[in-house]
């Protein structure tokens, strides 16, 4: 059984952790690479273990876009935003895309735009876009077609590029929504 003491870098929680591996079996190398989520915040951050040992504790996810999202953007938008990220982490990536496809369709339904395909959403929506960020909803719905529907790849670098373009697409739409 291993000692550690670990803390929540937002909440400043510490804890003492022990954790065992007995339940892993193997004669050969093995790693494991997960997510330790803080009860107290809900704070995430990556955990990899390399053998018997922590290889890798960040005090967050990289590239944490969510944390840039408007205020005024629903939490079920921002929880798809975080769960892109965590599949990014874990190398998910057509799981990453697909749910900022999910995240552009639920914000064009929380402004009014009728639930029906995709496509058509962003076509009645273009006023409320600037004309590269109209680019960028189209894109991001490509992305996700691509994920969901094709068997083509989808790299790190496509899903870090989906997020970061569904970040600054939603709060252009946040903004939207609270100008007179």
């Amino acid at each position: 059984m291993l000692q550690m003491q670990i803390h929540c870098p937002k909440c400043k929680i510490q804890v003492n952790m022990s954790y065992g591996l007995h339940s892993i079996t193997s004669s050969n190398y093995f790693m494991i690479r997960g997510i330790l989520k803080c009860n107290d915040c809900g704070h995430e951050r990556p955990l990899t273990l390399d053998g018997e040992s922590i290889r890798e504790i960040s005090d967050g996810l990289p590239d944490q876009q969510s944390d840039t999202l408007n205020s005024g953007i629903a939490e079920d938008i921002k929880e798809d935003i975080r769960e892109a990220e965590r599949a990014l982490y874990n190398q998910c990536y057509k799981a990453s895309v697909t749910m900022c496809r999910r995240a552009l369709q639920l914000s064009l339904i929380d402004r009014g735009i009728e639930d029906k395909w995709l496509s058509k959403m962003i076509l009645k929506a273009k006023d409320m876009f600037s004309e590269k960020t109209f680019a960028m909803a189209n894109s991001i719905k490509g992305f996700g077609d691509m994920a969901a529907h094709r068997r083509e790849s989808i790299e790190s670098e496509d899903a870090k590029i989906a997020i970061y373009m569904t970040v600054k697409m939603l709060n252009e739409l946040a903004q939207h929504g609270s100008e007179p």
